[in-house]
């Protein structure tokens, strides 16, 4: 009875109403890991309480056999499995609660850093809206800017192409988004990167809620970039992570960011602007750390 006793007590613990409930829910592996455990331990006390039952008694007092006479020293050896179950539960609880801990530190972290970050570009693009003394005397040189030789969907570089000579902006295209995207990526593969920028800007003010508009401002920024406009691309770099600060091109985004705002000489927010894509994108689509690393080291990054 008193084994039978104990196990109830247990069950009673782990299966209380709205206890799961009570705990929020575990993102990572080893919470996940915890989580199983818990329930393994929950399958084997109602195994230990329904073979309890099953030798003898009922909850509600029925007129069920007597148990058999147990074996000597059976119940100080159950009463001891039972205690070490309550024990573990009580210890996997408290990890899922220091792991919980954990997690909302880490959000909370990130989001104040994310935050951080955008009120410092913020600062940025507003001083050079403005003509601030600073801004015009950090600008790259043309050519100079990061990204200039990659392809028009792929990250930037650091490595400048050769300098083409400035050539007159083509008129706009006319149709649809789809045609004027191309026009516009058509521009930017000959160096034509006046042209391709403003028709990508166009596109982008004109049909704004087009696909191809994500697309058309990252080529904004892109062409800036690789027309050596420091300071026009990271403006241009910031809106198009803003844009859709989860679609395809926000990392190339937020590594654009950082350049050109190394290249006009704001090294802090440029490593800021690099920790928060390392927080959001531990994992970069494949050939970008090299560039991340070439960065973080340019800008004297922690």
């Amino acid at each position: 009875m008193r084994l039978f006793t104990q196990v109830f007590i247990l069950s009673a613990v782990l299966v209380l109403p709205g206890a799961a409930a009570a705990q929020p829910m575990i993102q990572s592996q080893e919470g996940i890991a915890l989580q199983n455990e818990i329930e393994q331990l929950q399958s084997q006390v109602q195994q230990l309480q329904s073979n309890t039952l099953n030798n003898g008694g009922s909850v509600l007092g029925g007129n069920a056999p007597p148990p058999p006479a147990p074996e000597q020293n059976s119940g100080p050896v159950a009463g001891g499995v039972v205690t070490s179950l309550l024990t573990q539960v009580q210890q996997l609880q408290a990890q899922v609660q220091t792991l919980n801990g954990e997690v909302d530190t880490l959000q909370n972290q990130v989001t104040t850093q994310n935050a951080q970050t955008q009120k410092e570009i913020g600062d940025l693009k507003f001083q050079m809206s403005n003509g601030a003394p600073g801004a015009a005397t950090m600008g790259a040189a043309p050519g100079a800017g990061p990204g200039a030789t990659a392809a028009p969907d792929q990250p930037q570089s650091l490595t400048p192409p050769a300098a083409s000579a400035p050539q007159a902006a083509a008129p706009m295209v006319s149709g649809d988004p789809k045609t004027q995207l191309h026009a516009a990526l058509e521009a930017y593969a000959q160096r034509n990167y006046a042209t391709s920028a403003a028709m990508a800007e166009a596109l982008v003010k004109n049909d704004g809620q087009a696909p191809e508009a994500y697309r058309a401002q990252y080529l904004v920024a892109q062409s800036q970039d690789a027309a050596g406009n420091a300071q026009d691309a990271a403006i241009a770099y910031d809106n198009t992570y803003n844009l859709n600060r989860t679609g395809a091109y926000a990392p190339q985004s937020l590594l654009g960011l950082a350049s050109s705002l190394h290249a006009i000489g704001a090294n802090d927010e440029a490593c800021s602007t690099l920790s928060s894509l390392n927080s959001q994108f531990p994992t970069p689509p494949a050939g970008m750390q090299p560039r991340i690393d070439q960065v973080s080291k340019a800008a004297h990054c922690q």
